[in-house]
């Protein structure tokens, strides 16, 4: 019941912020913005994303392995791609790290909490990873820039998501490579965004992006893979990146597209299933 009420409230908050953000746009402006982008950036962008969510999924192999529950790269990717596909493009009442667990629970015979459990453990990692590089970013656009001060606040944000990985999950152990994982993974995001910067012709603000990027990434859990939320967010930060409106949603709106080219491979494997997975 409530992963029913949580589906019905993404699919809400989803059809709102996508109404919302386009009753503010100059819509035959935004399509001449979309339609002048060279379609193999796009394509660009997507593969690049793509690289991020084989890193990202190999934090969660690694996190797996290390409270052995044994999987090979080839068994976790497809069960990652499967979740990417389920978050992505299915609204329903199980998500796509529900369904993951299902699928190892029932196939590998793996103890449902447990996989859970770590499951939200690499979610978790990865979302204080972000939180640590928006504050950096905080630190750089609007403070006096100290560099003591921004290692002190990433080592700050290290030590706090290490104690509280040790006192709620017990897997400390894991921390540092999987903090790692998570960084190198976002940073190629980063690579992915400044693509369809270069393809929009945008060449300033690169930070102030990428802070905005951030902010959608992490609100964008409330719906179905980012849509609606992760455009008005942009559309909002139009004011301060001195861009205009559709300019702006245009960034959230390719980079939503790279981000779906991305799950799309998920699909095979919910149809034609390996046959480790059957």
């Amino acid at each position: 019941m409530k992963k029913k009420i949580f589906s019905i409230l993404q699919i809400i908050i989803t059809v709102f912020f996508v109404y919302f953000t386009v009753s503010n746009l100059d819509l035959s402006k935004l399509f001449k913005l979309l339609n002048s982008v060279n379609i193999t950036y796009l394509v660009l962008a997507a593969f690049i994303y793509f690289s991020s969510q084989i890193i990202s999924s190999e934090r969660l192999r690694y996190i797996l392995n290390d409270n052995k529950f044994l999987i090979s790269f080839k068994k976790n990717f497809t069960l990652y791609l499967i979740g990417l596909f389920y978050n992505f493009f299915i609204p329903g009442g199980i998500g796509g790290d529900a369904y993951k667990s299902f699928l190892m629970n029932k196939k590998f015979d793996w103890k449902l909490s447990k996989v859970v459990k770590l499951l939200l453990l690499d979610r978790l990692i990865g979302l204080g990873v972000l939180c640590c590089i928006l504050m950096s970013l905080y630190e750089l656009i609007f403070l006096t820039f100290n560099f003591t001060y921004l290692i002190l606040t990433i080592i700050l944000f290290y030590i706090t998501g290490y104690y509280l990985v040790k006192v709620i999950f017990k897997n400390q152990n894991i921390y540092l490579k999987s903090f790692i994982y998570s960084s190198v993974s976002h940073f190629v995001q980063f690579i992915s965004l400044f693509i369809i910067l270069y393809a929009l012709g945008i060449e300033n603000n690169y930070l102030e992006i990428i802070t905005v990027f951030i902010l959608s990434s992490i609100f964008s859990v409330f719906s179905f893979g980012g849509i609606g939320i992760r455009e008005y967010i942009f559309l909002s930060s139009a004011p301060i990146l001195s861009f205009s409106p559709e300019l702006a949603a245009s960034i959230g709106v390719l980079f939503t597209i790279s981000a779906a080219i991305s799950s799309l491979p998920g699909c095979v494997f919910i149809f034609t299933k390996p046959n480790y997975l059957k």
